[in-house]
């Protein structure tokens, strides 16, 4: 399952980090909308839409949204990256609290809105990075710092790992990955910071937010398995060999990238004032 799970990984980090340093803006919005779009389709299939239709229709919205918003409404951008932000830091106070239960209509509609709120926000957070002053960059720290989060909170975890973090939703996570993850992305941070010559203060700030966006991007994993748990799935979908689905793959992601262009523009640089 490991090996299978790198076979697939490493060439689509590959895709990713020559798309993201070697294509313009424009060409990135369009593959992230395209992503939207399947990530649409699982995450209707998580909020018990049994239609494929229905499940298309909502990608579609989805898609259709993050587009509008970066074409036609790019003022009103910070203010939708800013709520989805909030709303996984409330997210963050949540889950602990929460057990998955049987699928409603009333958390199947819930599942829907926050959708909507979700994946749009993190295409606009992307996109917002990606113009900006040395955006591609950025955008690739943030995507590595989700990764070796990840990496961290494995092999840590394997190697340590015997307190469960949240039993009732992703069992196999422990506090010791956990902790495994912090140091990986607070050594990483540390060398980002020299890359982007920061000065002492910068250099704080990013360490904080590199704190921050791990737990943050933990907290949209345990989410997803929320979800997943809720509609009885193990997987969001079959699109990726030892993954799952698309979601499976980017859900901290989805939770990272807003609080990461909220945390930069406020601390580090103004993303917010580019023009795409």
């Amino acid at each position: 399952m490991l090996w299978q799970r790198v076979f697939t990984a490493i060439p689509l980090a590959a895709l990713v980090i020559w798309l993201i340093l070697f294509q313009s803006t424009e060409i990135v919005i369009y593959v992230l909308l395209a992503v939207t779009l399947l990530s649409g389709l699982e995450w209707a299939r998580l909020a018990g839409v049994p239609q494929l239709a229905w499940r298309f229709g909502y990608a579609v919205m989805l898609s259709f949204v993050a587009w509008y918003f970066l074409e036609q409404q790019l003022l009103w951008v910070r203010w939708y990256i800013m709520l989805a932000a909030l709303w996984w830091l409330l997210i963050a106070v949540y889950l602990p609290c929460v057990k998955p239960e049987t699928i409603t209509w009333r958390s199947s509609l819930l599942t829907l809105l926050s959708g909507l709120l979700i994946v749009p926000a993190a295409v606009m957070a992307m996109t917002i990075l990606h113009a900006g002053f040395q955006g591609p960059q950025w955008l690739l720290y943030g995507l590595l710092l989700v990764w070796l989060a990840d990496i961290g909170a494995y092999f840590s975890g394997r190697r340590f790992g015997k307190n469960k973090l949240a039993p009732d939703l992703s069992p196999g996570k422990t506090r010791e990955g956990l902790y495994g993850a912090l140091l990986t992305t607070t050594l990483y941070s540390l060398i980002a910071s020299v890359y982007f010559d920061l000065e002492l203060t910068g250099i704080v700030l990013l360490l904080v937010l590199s704190i921050l966006l791990t737990l943050v991007s933990v907290v949209g994993d345990l989410y997803e398995s929320l979800l997943k748990r809720t509609a009885n799935l193990k997987d969001s979908g079959k699109l990726l060999p030892g993954h799952g689905g698309m979601l499976d793959r980017i859900d901290s992601v989805l939770a990272a990238m807003p609080v990461l262009v909220v945390g930069l523009h406020w601390w580090i640089q103004p993303f917010f004032r580019v023009t795409l």
